[in-house]
């Protein structure tokens, strides 16, 4: 018995060295195989959710389809009516112009309230905790909650705002926040900022506590001011963050549908239509899915060429 098991080990044995064997890997081939094996998930991921919807949107632009088609095979043959009929429509360059003011306006004011509440919060020695929660509190709320709040508070007849504005004698009238075409988008553009803002004030708030105090303190000896400070050293050191909350804040007000619809729904007299809305409303109250994958399309692009904007300042090592 003993005798067997013997043969049996020094065949396996010879069975193992008969293997092609792999050729070892030096420690920084391992790293990089184990660093590609934590990203796969995130990769199968990516592609999942965000690749096959991308092909798919590209394949519905270029045919003529209803919405009850989506689920059955295409049959169709391309074309490239949805593309003329998208871009053809004389709103576009209207809907393109609201888009960009609601889009830079709101990016530009949400970025600098937030800026300056980080700043306030560094130089704030008690309470911080609480004003912590105060300034992250809009961006915890749910955006359609939050525009029901607020659709509520700008209301022409029962609105707050609108009431503090009379009893104040600041107007005689109510003003028609959400339902002037004068005053519609700027209000949606400032509910947008009130909404945007805790999110470039948290990135902000942990990109200056990575700034070394040391360099304030050397700045101080040699007699430089707040501000000098502030373009010299607090500004290039936050720049690659700054410019990645920037980004990620414009791909949000770009793709933001919820606040508009429930505050305006796209009115008046589609004063506050942005280049999403348009998309929601050509697929989902026209029925017309391949003018919304067109449009969709051009949101893609537009996406795409901020991302390129923004590359070099992202990319960007602190000096």
């Amino acid at each position: 018995m003993f005798f067997a098991s013997d043969r049996l080990a020094r065949r396996d044995l010879a069975l193992w060295r008969a293997l092609p064997r792999l050729p070892k890997l030096s420690l920084r081939r391992r790293a990089q195989l184990f660093h590609l094996a934590l990203l796969a998930p995130a990769l199968f991921v990516t592609v999942a959710f965000v690749g096959w919807p991308i092909l798919k949107l590209v394949q519905i632009s270029f045919h003529e389809l209803r919405l009850a088609e989506l689920m059955r095979p295409i049959v169709k043959p391309m074309s490239l009516a949805n593309y003329e009929r998208a871009f053809g429509h004389p709103d576009l360059p209207r809907v393109l112009m609201v888009t960009a003011v609601f889009t830079l306006a709101g990016t530009a004011g949400a970025f600098l309230l937030g800026l300056a509440s980080a700043l306030a919060l560094g130089a704030l020695e008690k309470a911080r905790a609480l004003a912590r929660v105060i300034i992250v509190s809009p961006w915890a709320v749910a955006p359609v909650i939050a525009s029901l709040v607020w659709a509520f508070m700008l209301d022409e007849r029962i609105g707050v705002i609108n009431a503090a504005i009379v009893g104040a004698h600041l107007s005689e009238l109510p003003i028609p926040f959400l339902s002037s075409p004068d005053w519609a988008l700027l209000s949606v553009t400032l509910v947008g900022v009130w909404k945007e803002y805790p999110f470039f004030a948290v990135m902000l708030i942990a990109a200056l506590q990575s700034v070394p105090v040391e360099l304030y303190e050397a700045a101080r000896l040699d007699g430089a001011g707040p501000f000098r400070m502030f373009r010299a050293i607090t500004w290039p050191l936050i720049l690659p963050v700054a410019a990645v909350a920037a980004f990620l804040s414009l791909l949000s007000s770009f793709r933001n549908v919820e606040t508009i619809l429930v505050l305006t729904g796209g009115g008046p007299a589609r004063a506050t239509e942005t280049l999403a809305v348009r998309v929601y409303t050509e697929t989902f109250r026209f029925l017309s899915p391949g003018t919304g994958a067109a449009l969709g399309m051009l949101t893609l692009m537009i996406g795409l060429a901020a991302a390129l904007f923004f590359w070099p300042a992202i990319r960007a090592r602190p000096r």
